[in-house]
């Protein structure tokens, strides 16, 4: 997997962030960070079509550094959700779900969370993600949204605004190696059927 010198990469690129930099040093993020994830990917070819994020971020309308300190790769990224994987000197960061839902997407899974039957289906679904090490994310809203009671027996629920399970992982000398792999798998396994859930009973978002 990730070879110690995609570390080393990162945290260069922390000490001299900035294009020109990035350029004179692009082909040792090619070999040792964006190769590596490419090979990832194509083993998981059956979760969906990679996508990479770009390297530089987009300053016009925030303050940030001119490249991404991380590389970010989405797999079956649909609009009703997929799966993410990254790496970054925080860590090893495996994702799964719609990160970000638009204001329909949300009312589509409080309606769903409303209902008994479909709300057992994400509570399995969740339950599924644990068991396979990853956690679903903190609920943002401080109480029910409006036209649920405060008093809603899956409120906890209700207050998501983030539809995502996730587990990050310390930098630790198994990254470098096929366990890397294995445990990718394994996590985004158990989160099949979070994503399945969501594109039955949430969908994509809807036009404007």
């Amino acid at each position: 997997m990730w070879p110690p010198a995609a570390l080393e990469f990162l945290r260069d690129l922390e000490d001299n962030n900035d294009r020109a930099w990035f350029r004179a040093n692009r082909a040792r993020y090619d070999d040792h960070l964006r190769g590596p994830g490419q090979a990832l990917a194509e083993s998981l070819a059956d979760f969906g079509e990679p996508r990479f994020f770009r390297p530089y971020n987009d300053a016009r309308f925030h303050h940030r550094p001119p490249m991404k300190e991380q590389l970010g790769i989405a797999i079956g990224y649909g609009g009703a959700g997929g799966f993410y994987v990254e790496l970054s000197l925080d860590g090893l960061l495996v994702g799964a779900g719609r990160h970000h839902p638009s204001r329909d997407q949300l009312e589509r899974f409080r309606a769903a969370i409303d209902d008994g039957r479909r709300a057992r289906g994400f509570e399995q679904a969740v339950a599924k993600a644990s068991a396979a090490g990853m956690e679903l994310v903190e609920p943002e809203l401080k109480r029910a949204p409006r036209g649920y009671p405060l008093d809603h027996p899956r409120v906890e629920r209700l207050r998501l605004k983030n539809l995502t399970v996730f587990s990050r992982h310390p930098l630790e000398p198994w990254l470098h190696d096929e366990r890397c792999r294995e445990v990718v798998r394994a996590e985004l396994e158990g989160a099949r059927p979070l994503v399945a859930w969501l594109a039955k009973h949430v969908g994509p978002p809807v036009a404007a």
